[in-house]
């Protein structure tokens, strides 16, 4: 599957803070966070944001942070995932 944009949702972040987003799709958290899986949102995403990416499957949710955006291609970090322990 690809980045759907019904699957980003802005959660959190105002003035020069920068935002919190959630990425809801069935997709493994290691793909979401592939760089260049966010191509079509880079417009709004900005380096520093944080994105909570939440595996609808499993379920199960990974912190990560967009480390680059240039030119269009936004890449995050691996990021961590936060289990029930």
């Amino acid at each position: 599957m690809a980045f759907s944009r019904s699957g980003l949702s802005r959660i959190g972040g105002s003035g020069d803070a920068n935002a919190v987003w959630v990425y809801s799709s069935t997709e493994a958290p290691a793909t979401v966070a592939g760089s260049g899986f966010f191509n079509d949102a880079s417009a709004e995403l900005t380096v520093g944001d944080v994105v909570l990416i939440v595996d609808t499957d499993a379920p199960a949710v990974t912190v990560s942070f967009v480390i680059s955006n240039s030119a269009g291609v936004v890449d995050l970090a691996s990021g961590t995932a936060v289990g029930n322990v």
